[in-house]
Formats: C-alpha cells, sequence, structure tokens
C-alpha cells in the first residue's frame, strides 16, 4: 500500500476516546486509522505498518500489553504510545518492558498527545525497550499526579538498567518502596533485596555489616560474619540515608562501587560481588559535599541517575485515591466495612502541609 506522510493508528475501545484523537490527528495533517480491538488492528497490519501506534491499555479480548508485546516483536522499531485510565505503576512498567516508547495517562492533554506522536515519528525505531515480561505486585505505589507519573516513567526506564540511582525526597515519600519497585521490575527480582539504613547503625558497627568479617578479626568477632554486600549478591543493595556514612567507610564503598569486589574486615582474600546498588537521602549531598563531610568523587559515583520523589504537597489530587487506599487496606487488616471518610474530612486533609 503506498502512501504518503505521517500516519498514526489508534486503538482504544473508548468511541470518544477514538473520535478526539481522530480530530486531532486530522488538524494536525497526520493520517490515522483507528480501531475498536487489539485484533482488528492486528488484521490491519498484514498489508500495511503505520508510522506510530496509539493504543489503550485495558480493551475487551486482548490488552493493550499484550498487543505492545506482539507488535514489537513483529515490528520491533514501530513507537508505540501507550494511553491508560489506570495510571498506576504497574501498566507504566509494563508498558515499557513491553517496547513502549511513551506512556500516557488519561485523562491527557491533547497537544502534549499530539506532540508525543511527531516526537515517536522522528525518533522511529529508538524507543523500543527490554520486551521481557513485568513481574507483578508493586501495585502499592499510586499516583495520578503527573509528579508521579514521572517517577513511574523513570522507574519504567531504568527497571531494566544495573545503573546506580540516588532517590531523593523527604521522609515519608516511599523512598524504598521505589528502590524495591526498581528491583522488583528488573532482571535481578528473583536474586535478593537487601535493604540498610546507615543512620541506624552505630558507625563503628556499619563496616562490619556492609562488608562483613572474619572470626577473630576484632574482640568479639567469635565467627565469621557475611555482610550486605555479600547478601545481596546477584541482587540489589539499597542504602538509606548514606549521607550519615562515616568518612573512612565512604571511602570503601567508593571501591567496592568501582571494582565490585571488597575484603572482610581481618580478610585476606577479595570478595568478588554483582550488585546494583540504589541509594536514597534526604539530607542535600551537595551541602556536604561542600562542607567536606561527603566525598566528591563518591557522589558523583551513586548520583549515575537521579530520581526525585515528590512529596504530598506537590500531587495533592492523590490524596484521595490514597485515602481509599488505606481505608480498604485497613478493612482488610481489621475485618472492617468502613466505606471511607467525610467529605469534611477529605477537605481538612486536602489542605495540610
Amino acid at each position: 500500500m503506498t502512501r504518503q506522510g505521517l500516519t498514526a493508528w489508534v486503538v482504544d475501545d473508548d468511541q470518544s476516546v477514538r473520535w478526539v484523537l481522530e480530530k486531532a490527528l486530522k488538524q494536525a495533517d497526520i493520517e490515522s486509522r483507528s480501531f475498536e480491538r487489539a485484533e482488528h488492528l492486528l488484521d490491519a497490519m498484514q498489508s500495511d505498518v503505520p508510522d506510530v501506534l496509539v493504543t489503550d491499555v485495558r480493551m475487551p479480548g486482548m490488552s493493550g500489553i499484550a498487543l505492545l508485546e506482539r507488535v514489537h516483536e513483529d515490528h520491533p522499531g514501530l513507537p508505540i504510545i501507550v494511553i491508560t485510565a489506570h495510571s498506576d505503576l504497574e501498566n507504566a512498567v509494563a508498558a515499557y518492558k513491553g517496547g513502549a516508547f511513551e506512556y500516557l495517562p488519561k485523562p491527557f492533554d491533547i497537544d502534549e498527545a499530539m506532540e508525543l506522536v511527531r516526537k515517536a515519528a522522528r525518533q522511529n525505531g529508538n524507543g523500543a525497550a527490554d520486551d521481557a515480561e513485568a513481574p507483578q505486585g508493586i501495585s502499592s505505589i499510586i499516583g495520578q499526579a503527573p509528579a508521579m507519573q514521572e517517577v513511574f516513567r523513570s522507574i519504567g526506564r531504568l527497571s531494566g538498567s544495573s545503573m546506580t540511582v540516588l532517590i531523593t525526597g523527604e521522609s515519608g515519600t516511599g523512598k524504598e518502596l521505589i528502590a524495591r519497585a526498581l528491583h522488583e521490575h528488573s532482571p535481578r527480582a528473583n536474586k535478593p533485596f537487601v535493604a540498610l539504613n546507615t543512620s541506624a547503625i552505630a558507625a563503628e558497627l556499619l563496616e562490619s555489616e556492609l562488608f562483613g568479617h572474619e572470626k577473630g578479626a576484632f574482640t568479639g568477632a567469635q565467627s565469621r560474619r557475611i555482610g550486605r554486600f555479600e547478601q545481596a549478591n546477584g541482587g540489589t543493595l539499597f542504602l538509606d540515608e548514606i549521607g550519615d556514612m562515616p568518612a573512612e567507610l565512604q571511602t570503601r564503598l567508593l571501591r567496592v562501587l568501582a571494582d565490585g569486589e571488597f575484603y572482610r574486615i581481618g580478610g585476606r582474600k577479595p570478595i568478588k560481588v554483582d550488585v546494583r546498588v540504589l541509594v536514597a537521602k534526604n539530607q542535600n549531598l551537595e551541602d556536604l559535599v561542600h562542607e567536606k563531610k561527603f566525598r566528591k568523587d563518591l557522589f558523583y559515583r551513586i548520583r549515575v541517575v537521579q530520581l526525585d520523589l515528590p512529596d504530598l504537597r506537590q500531587r495533592r489530587m492523590d490524596i484521595p485515591i490514597l485515602v481509599d487506599h488505606m481505608v480498604a487496606k485497613f478493612n482488610r487488616l481489621k475485618n472492617k466495612d468502613i466505606a471511607g471518610v467525610s467529605e469534611e474530612v477529605l477537605q481538612r486533609l486536602m489542605v495540610h502541609d
């Protein structure tokens, strides 16, 4: 089939969404076709392939994620934009893992959607991601606010990597939840996830906690101890509040990140490990670097990628769905049947800083 100009195909069981996108694409001089079901699109792709595909996630019959994986197998260079009203981490990560170019939660801005279509067309073939199946079970991270959607996108992009990530945010923003999500959606998901709050361990014990020790290495070392790095071998080590780490341990940590090996305290044989390190802090590490309390070279080593988590003040629109989630959670735990909170209570919650 011969055609000229840019083409975008839309798959969505919602007729109103198809209509809006068709009109917008036409106004943007982009040729379009729309389909109610994924199966109908696959039939059409026997004879033609668009420049960009836009698909919903939840549809009758084949889901958008299943369609994504099928199309990615047959046409790995085809950029696919996933749209969904169900804006949670599972959908975001599954979309990226299936090969999505971008993830767009409903309700979306139509101008933003058109810009994504053009961007996808310009980078045709460069939006593919690891097509491994996404693990299930991280539905506890909830958020429809744009700031949380950006976090979901980042997890989707970073989950297939082994690079070090610095996770920043105030206490209570969910840094360990995000670290677990990065692990559980990664190729290391069936290996250990080991978490350690470095500020909760006395400075004189932290070295042994991280690297272990041999029997007799110091007074009281009555047996060999396996440290957190060895426990996490093959998996992920999450170090929380790293800004409180003593200077001499910062040096040891830098060497492990650079070389992937270390010595137990009192040991003579180097221990080689394959560990992805995720780091979190709620202090300003840049200030600690300027004050010479944190090594500058270690700072740049752990901040390969920085993932900033929004506090609740930046995502107030998520408070009602978080309240519903918590009520449902405690209903299950306490065997209760509480319908929810009153509008007055919700408004009180919405105005807190």
